[in-house]
């Protein structure tokens, strides 16, 4: 966290907020444990993913799922390539050392919000459940009801008059597409996105695969073939989509590797400094 964040202003700007109301008060508790929120809701999409794991005629939802996906992942890495540290959208408190309003947030007020519609919404078309499509789309609209109205008087009680008239200019979630200025952009970090988006970026492609591997194998053992044969593995996308995963994976631990500085004596220090983490 940045040394120049005032920790006393940032306080008295969450107190203030959640003397706001009931909305940011439960706004604030599920921006603290957003990370967490998906977890039960995999739980109750569990079942819904199995049944429709083998369905025909699912190419072209899986098709507008992984574009869906990319969409939302490279507006993340347009917010992530450009954003300052010390805003709360990257962190678990409330943090703002600076009124975003250029590059994305002239746009919209919550770009990473709406990047992370995009690829929520992609992976459940890759699922090609309509069901789960509808479910997950209501709990995400939901849960960053509350979650914006915490950040907003946050923020307004952090800012004042300068983020009333931001919200007069800039929609809350989606975005304008006319009116931004050449002033209001920002040049881009590219190692900024790689260190900070490979994390989310190797999941969706990870789940994805999972996924599309699933429905393979589904279709694979209801025509009564095995999934260990070798005519089964050449014929079948099943192989490729092993080694996909594998890529995937190797690229993710390789940038992480480079992040954390394992291959020059880092290794062990980032073990310790996650299991401080998961020890507080």
């Amino acid at each position: 966290m940045p040394a120049e964040i005032d920790r006393a202003a940032m306080q008295r700007a969450a107190q203030e907020a959640s003397a706001a109301g009931l909305l940011p008060r439960i706004g604030h508790v599920l921006f603290r444990w957003r990370s967490f929120t998906p977890v039960p809701l995999v739980l109750i999409a569990l079942p819904l993913l199995w049944t429709s794991r083998g369905t025909p005629r699912t190419s072209a939802m899986i098709a507008v799922g992984l574009a869906l996906c990319t969409l939302g992942q490279a507006f993340r890495c347009w917010v992530i390539g450009q954003v300052p540290d010390g805003t709360s959208g990257q962190n678990e408190s409330l943090i703002a050392t600076q009124l975003n309003t250029r590059g994305p947030y002239a746009r919209t007020r919550n770009p990473l919000y709406l990047g992370n519609f995009g690829i929520t919404l992609g992976l459940c078309f890759v699922a090609h459940s309509w069901w789960l499509i509808a479910l997950v789309s209501a709990l995400f609209a939901l849960q960053y009801w509350f979650i914006i109205a915490a950040e907003e008087a946050f923020l307004r009680a952090r800012f004042g008059q300068a983020f009333d008239d931001y919200c007069a200019k800039v929609p809350r979630f989606w975005p304008r597409l006319f009116g931004v200025t050449a002033s209001e952009s920002v040049p881009l970090s590219a190692a900024r996105m790689l260190r900070k988006e490979h994390n989310p970026a190797a999941a969706w492609l990870l789940i994805s695969i999972v996924l599309i591997g699933l429905d393979h194998a589904a279709l694979a053992l209801r025509a009564g073939l095995s999934l260990t044969d070798a005519q089964t593995l050449s014929t079948s996308p099943l192989l490729p989509l092993a080694i996909a995963f594998a890529v995937v994976l190797v690229a993710f631990l390789g940038v992480k590797a480079w992040k954390h500085h394992w291959f020059s004596g880092g290794f062990i220090a980032d073990l310790k400094r996650r299991r401080r983490e998961i020890s507080r």
